[in-house]
């Protein structure tokens, strides 16, 4: 089977990682990624994004099976800086209230403004995947459940995290048959 069109989902594992309630990652998830998205403190965001890659690191899940997300995330982060440098040019100068020129338009703060950006995908998308590759979808569902989530809405996401990866199959089982038939429908 072709593992290149592998959808991000739930890969069972024995790290300690996984072993962690649901309800608990799902809270320390959502108060990290919240606290990381609001500040400018390039110290909390450093340690959160270092702290965020070691538990990428120990939770033994090999980067191949997250390569294609990351460098999607990479392309989108690039993306997301470059405009926001190009039509918001002046937005550091406004944030950090101070203005030291470099070269041309380009200022220290503004560089300074963009790094924290940079910190803060470090700090929230390692820790996204974490917590899609090592929670289980019925415990996902229940951790919804507990946090105050209608039971109905937890269990819709529940029975879609379940079928998401039952389609994929019947995809790639599809998409290999025709193939074999001769039909070659991959990109060259």
């Amino acid at each position: 089977m072709n593992n290149q069109l592998k959808v991000l989902g739930y890969q069972a594992g024995s790290g300690f990682i996984y072993q962690l309630n649901a309800t608990a990652k799902l809270l320390f998830f959502l108060l990290i990624s919240i606290s990381s998205m609001v500040t400018y403190d390039t110290r909390y965001l450093a340690f959160v994004a270092l702290f965020s890659m070691l538990l990428f690191y120990f939770s033994k899940i090999p980067f191949s099976s997250v390569k294609r997300v990351a460098q999607f995330a990479a392309l989108f982060a690039f993306l997301n800086l470059l405009f926001v440098f190009v039509f918001d040019l002046g937005y550091g100068v406004r944030l950090y209230d101070s203005k030291t020129i470099i070269w041309g338009p380009l200022t220290l703060e503004e560089l300074f403004y963009l790094f924290n950006l940079v910190l803060k995908y470090f700090s929230t998308i390692p820790l996204a995947l974490l917590f899609i590759l090592t929670t289980n979808p019925s415990q996902f569902a229940s951790s919804l459940n507990k946090i105050g989530l209608p039971y109905r809405s937890s269990y819709s996401v529940s029975l879609a995290l379940r079928y998401i990866p039952d389609m994929q199959e019947k995809f790639l089982a599809i998409r290999n048959a025709g193939q074999a038939r001769g039909m070659d429908l991959s990109k060259k």
